[in-house]
């Protein structure tokens, strides 16, 4: 070994380390979604239900792009995590370095294929007309950054596997802040900005996650919280390729299965109308503040379990994964209850009240997702600790099992109308659906983590 072994906060109690770690991942996460948000309220108050629902059909490729990423970053998260917590520190800066390498391979080649494949996306996802045409617009302006952000996304994750969360919020506030002035320059036009209406808010989500992936790789250059890049190592190196690889790919394949699910079961909320497809969009950015949430206590327990697992203490590894899984259980419940109470101000803010019959469809169905909170924060966390004790199969089997035999079945069972053959509930039997899904998913996860199978994970 290196050195020692240094964990996340030490000397701090369980609790306080979840908290030390999940803060500043709650404010990454914040400012990410205010970047969406941005989007949304930019087009839901400035330009037609056409423009609105081409943003919402963006907003879930662009987490087809996210999930993308996890071929490299779950495996930088978890072996990083591992070798720090074995005292490791080199080993740890050499799988960062070659999580680098591989992000820019990934990114280049999905930028390739996106922008090639985005009109023929778009158009299996039955969407039509002037929305499909935005849509496309969109996704094809933001794919030209796809190798920055995969430098942000892997190398933020890199840093988090260290112990360090705070150096992704700051680079957050730095992207938000300029997506935020230039989106809403570029839409009218503002001083020496031009008015590009819709592509200007493209430009600016770009333009802002681009200086991202910029800012990361020099500090990584410059050597960060024990993580650096040394060009001279940028070529691979096989067998630490496979490893990340290893843990990565499943992850991945969990991701990709759940995007490309969720797309498909945006096709078929698609199919019920740009209504449905402005509605069900606005009620997603509100469903994604729990998110956002959970997202912070699913990396801390990430972060724990790698690295109380490299120290050789899974007895800790299992007391953190449950700290922050009762933590997260008790921030989404109380969330859930806000979200039930809000819902109707909550369109009214994404709308500015000008489209009354898209709240009208949205906020009986963004009440329905407040139960599912307690499953949602069970999910999220201990797939975070399983994925950062390298265990990634058995997330991808219950993603599987939740989509392909609960939630895309119900959907066509209760959402369709009833010359379809379906029960005729539309965007509402939709959310039904989802929320059973989740509920099999939560317990299928629980029992996993019980089992304890992931204390002896390889990587």
């Amino acid at each position: 070994m290196d050195d020692a072994p240094s964990l996340a906060v030490p000397g701090s109690s369980i609790a306080r380390q979840v908290i030390w770690l999940a803060a500043p991942v709650l404010v990454e996460q914040s400012l990410l979604y205010l970047v969406g948000l941005s989007d949304t309220l930019l087009t839901g108050r400035y330009l037609s239900q056409e423009h609105l629902a081409a943003v919402t059909v963006s907003s879930y490729l662009l987490w087809f792009l996210g999930s993308i990423l996890t071929i490299v970053s779950v495996g930088g998260t978890a072996l990083v995590a591992r070798m720090i917590g074995q005292g490791q520190r080199a080993e740890a800066a050499r799988v960062c370095q070659q999580s680098i390498t591989l992000a820019l391979v990934v990114g280049t080649a999905t930028f390739a294929i996106g922008w090639i494949t985005a009109p023929a996306i778009v158009r299996a996802l039955n969407l039509t007309g002037l929305a499909a045409t935005n849509a496309t617009l969109f996704l094809k302006i933001v794919l030209t950054i796809t190798p920055l952000l995969a430098c942000t996304t892997v190398g933020v994750a890199c840093l988090r596997g260290a112990g360090d969360t705070r150096t992704g919020m700051w680079v957050m506030i730095l992207v938000n802040a300029i997506n935020v002035v230039l989106s809403w320059s570029l839409l009218q036009g503002f001083g020496p900005f031009p008015a590009l209406g819709f592509a200007g808010i493209a430009l600016g989500t770009a333009i802002g996650e681009g200086v991202g992936g910029l800012v990361v790789l020099g500090l990584l250059v410059r050597g960060r919280s024990g993580m650096s890049l040394n060009w001279r190592g940028i070529f691979p190196v096989w067998h630490e390729i496979r490893r990340i690889l290893r843990i990565s790919v499943p992850a991945a394949g969990e991701s990709l299965t759940n995007v490309m699910s969720q797309l498909w079961f945006l096709s078929l909320i698609n199919r019920l109308g740009a209504t449905a497809t402005a509605a069900h969009g606005v009620a997603i950015r509100c469903e994604a503040i729990a998110f956002l949430t959970i997202t912070a206590f699913a990396v801390a327990a990430s972060t724990l379990t790698g690295q109380y697992l490299g120290a050789g203490r899974p007895d800790l590894a299992s007391r953190a994964a449950k700290t922050a899984w009762w933590l997260g259980v008790a921030v989404l419940s109380a969330l859930g209850v806000l979200i039930y109470g809000l819902a109707g101000p909550m369109f009214f803010v994404f709308t500015g009240g000008r489209q009354p019959e898209v709240a009208a469809l949205g906020v009986p169905v963004l009440r329905v997702v407040a139960f599912a909170m307690p499953a949602l924060a069970t999910i999220n966390v201990l797939n975070g600790a399983l994925r950062g004790a390298g265990d990634t199969r058995w997330p991808w089997v219950f993603v599987v099992l939740g989509y392909l035999f609960v939630r895309i079945p119900l959907t066509y069972l209760l959402a369709s109308p009833e010359a379809w053959g379906g029960l005729g509930w539309g965007l509402y039997g939709a959310w039904i659906a989802m929320l059973a899904d989740l509920c099999l998913r939560a317990a299928l996860v629980t029992a996993r983590f019980l089992h304890g199978g992931w204390r002896l994970a390889r990587v």
